[in-house]
């Protein structure tokens, strides 16, 4: 068992008649949920009863008998609400609703996450607050808004926010005499705990016996194990007979798949039921089990590989089978993209609607190394492989959200390896808690100092900045002993990752009347910062070793809203599609959509990417396409081609617009970006312009989406569209003369 660090004693909320607030998210990747869980952990210090969930669980007939409520919401899509908030918002939006007050006692604060590269900045929280007014509640707060592409992230206006709302709790519901608040430095209650299951704890009792109750908790192994025991035990000199629960305990080794007695039975069983020995040779002296058991020199040990052959119990998922898994990049390029091809199990109802703008869900899991190099830091060896209970304090068979596993066989090692984040970069929450997990003063003392208001640099360089995961973290501070049944209240749960189906039309049934045969291109996630070690990201690491025949299951996301579309009349629109990277591959799908309903109107791609040679995604394709025109835009070939030895390019001699638009000096240096074939090629674009066209930007989500738009904007002015910029935004925002869709990440 793990050493009990000083942990301190549990502070527990007063409770206090009629002091409720609920918080309510909207998350589409997990971090409106944190930051919502971190406030209402805030309320209780504050002795307040709190309710947290995401919207669409919670009624709109019980926020009407609130009287205090937080909302946390993302932005997603276009302007548009997250996936769990869609019936809550709807709900909102009754018209019946509407001139009614009725949330005139209702009041409110509210904090929005956004991305300032998009058009619809923090949109959904903007409009939720909006709607909350028109129907009479009132705001106690200011509303917040943090931004993902401020140089501090979230933390820059959130942390301020924070402690504004605190302050507004504290001063506008005040305590009765005698209460204080609960202090930053007091442990809170765990909302859920891990208790090992009966079959495995210390008995209370050591003269009960093994009846049937007891022996319905066993599995069939067990069963096997115990009453080959009981057949032996006159032969034993014990004058007290083990319980079940003291013989399991102590016999649990030899329960383990990895028990050599366990594998020789299993052998044993071969044999019979094939009549030839385990151990021998097939024809030709090849062996008939998987020979990498029995490589000398292995390439790469055992416990780096994933288990894949767990699949999770996700609801509404699909059963989905690797079927190629090919890197498209050369090996001496800077970046590892990958075309995934899986093979998804589901009836055609499913994925009738898989079009472009659709996403497929992959769920990464942990790597055996990393999930034993945690059990042996907090010393779990003892507890890593008993079946557990998972219990909550409010109900029983309550667990927190997205944590997908197989209860009957659940335990603190599979929960490591297929649901809990050990790898992500540590929340200030999680430091937080460590403090009353070590007994170290200088650790303590650091802990604390990483967290301190004032310091969200300093917080931001240990985490942020260098990837820190928590592993890494916890190596730094030796002296934190984690609780085997408190990990659920710190580690994060692992969410799924969501990737751009590439593909469309006809190519989603290539696998057969049961499957669907869909494509991924994913660009891995592998760098090095500031600390000099390499990083990877969860799910690239998860799909850089996944094996072609792997198992896994997938679930499919569709767009938020039909704003593309693959009815014929659409798809004999223009489409102007500007991609750069593996931007590419919801263009590609849209494409592929196009070619169901014949000849497609004319197409326009501009698709920027480093080098012809190393990532042109797909060029081989576009050549197939009627009536389509494509602008590559290869930003480094100038200096470099992978492989080749070439002089550098003979770019063309820039004509009179280049020069008013300022593209030679770009030229000159190096740079040969989609917004100047944007801008060059502005006829054209205006001719498309003027046929209310399809226009899609897709890819990175940093400066490239704004330097998009304002080429476009250029191209309008230039071809004689509108006359001045004012003239060509308000063109451009007015969704009769265009539709529009932004992708970018």
């Amino acid at each position: 068992m793990a050493a009990t660090p000083n942990t301190g004693q549990i502070a527990q909320p007063v409770f206090i008649e009629g002091r409720r607030i609920t918080v309510l998210y909207g998350s589409e990747t997990g971090n409106g949920e944190d930051i919502a869980i971190e406030l209402s952990q805030m309320a209780e210090r504050l002795h307040f009863q709190v309710a947290v969930d995401d919207m669409d669980s919670f009624k709109l007939s019980d926020l009407l008998q609130s009287s205090l409520a937080i909302f946390v919401t993302s932005t997603t899509g276009q302007g548009d609400m997250p996936k769990n908030t869609a019936k809550f918002w709807r709900n909102l939006r009754r018209e019946k609703l509407s001139g009614t007050n009725c949330l005139g006692a209702l009041k409110f604060a509210i904090f929005g996450l956004g991305d300032s590269s998009y058009p619809k900045f923090n949109w959904a929280a903007r409009k939720l607050r909006v709607r909350l007014l028109q129907l009479g509640a009132s705001e106690f707060v200011r509303a917040g808004e943090g931004d993902e592409r401020h140089e501090n992230g979230i933390d820059s206006a959130y942390l301020p926010w924070h402690q504004e709302l605190k302050s507004a709790l504290f001063a506008g519901y005040p305590l009765p005499d005698g209460v204080e608040p609960i202090p930053d430095d007091a442990q809170p209650p765990p909302k859920y705990t891990l208790e090992l299951a009966p079959t495995m704890a210390d008995p209370a009792d050591h003269s009960v016996s093994v009846d049937t109750a007891s022996q319905a908790l066993l599995t069939e192994d067990e069963r096997v194990f115990l009453a080959s025991r009981t057949k032996s035990a006159v032969l034993t000199h014990t004058d007290l007979p083990r319980s079940t629960a003291e013989q399991l305990a102590k016999d649990r080794d030899r329960l383990l798949t990895s028990f050599p007695a366990v594998i020789a039975r299993e052998d044993d069983l071969w044999e019979q039921q094939t009549s030839r020995r385990a151990d021998c040779l097939d024809k030709d002296n090849i062996i008939t089990d998987y020979p990498e058991k029995y490589r000398l020199l292995s390439p790469k040990p055992v416990f780096q590989q994933s288990p894949y052959e767990d699949l999770l119990s996700i609801p509404n998922s699909s059963i989905g089978t690797l079927v190629a898994n090919r890197r498209v990049t050369p090996v001496g390029h800077w970046q590892d993209v990958r075309l995934l091809t899986f093979d998804v199990q589901c009836d055609k109802e499913l994925f009738a609607e898989c079009s472009a703008g659709c996403t497929l869900i992959v769920y990464p899991k942990n790597f055996p190394k990393d999930v034993q190099e945690l059990i042996t830091m907090m010393g779990w060896e003892q507890v890593a492989d008993h079946i557990i209970d998972l219990n909550t304090n409010q109900r029983k068979s309550s667990y927190p959200k997205h944590l997908y596993f197989d209860g009957a066989c659940a335990t603190l090692r599979k929960l490591l390896l297929n649901n809990l984040d050990i790898t992500s970069i540590p929340k200030r929450a999680f430091i937080k808690y460590l403090v009353h997990l070590t007994r170290e003063p200088n650790e303590i003392e650091r802990l604390k100092e990483l967290t301190a208001l004032g310091n969200e640099q300093e917080f931001y360089d240990y985490t942020s900045r260098p990837r820190r995961t928590i592993i890494e973290l916890l190596c730094d501070f030796p002296g934190v002993k984690i609780p085997y049944d408190r990990v659920l209240d710190l580690f994060p749960v692992i969410r799924g990752r969501e990737f751009s189906i590439c593909n469309g039309g006809k190519s989603l049934y290539d696998a057969g009347d049961y499957q669907t045969r869909i494509q991924l291109l994913v660009a891995l996630v592998e760098y090095k910062t500031i600390i000099r070690k390499p990083r990877q990201g969860l799910c690239s690491r998860y799909i850089k070793h996944l094996a072609t025949g792997s198992h896994l299951s997938l679930s499919l996301k569709q767009p938020s809203g039909n704003l593309l579309g693959t009815d014929q009349q659409r798809c004999k629109r223009p489409l102007i599609a500007i991609a750069t990277g593996t931007g590419i591959a919801p263009i590609r799908a849209l494409v592929h959509d196009r070619m169901l309903y014949g000849n497609p109107g004319p197409t326009v791609l501009f698709f920027g990417c480093r080098n012809e040679a190393a990532d042109y995604y797909f060029w081989q394709e576009w050549k197939q396409i009627p009536n389509m025109e494509v602008y590559p835009a290869f930003s480094r070939d100038k200096n470099m081609i992978f492989e080749k030895e070439v002089g550098p390019p003979v770019w063309p001699v820039p004509d009179a617009m280049d020069a008013v638009l300022g593209l030679g000096p770009d030229l000159d240096a190096g740079k040969n970006y989609v917004q100047h074939h944007i801008r060059r090629n502005a006829k054209r674009v205006g001719e498309l312009m003027r046929q209310k066209p399809i226009v899609c930007i897709c890819g990175n989500s940093g400066r490239m989406p704004a330097s998009v738009r304002k080429a476009l904007l250029d191209a309008l002015v230039i071809s004689g569209v509108v006359r001045d910029e004012a003239e060509a935004n308000k063109w451009f925002d007015d969704r009769e003369n265009l539709t529009f869709w932004q992708e970018t990440w």
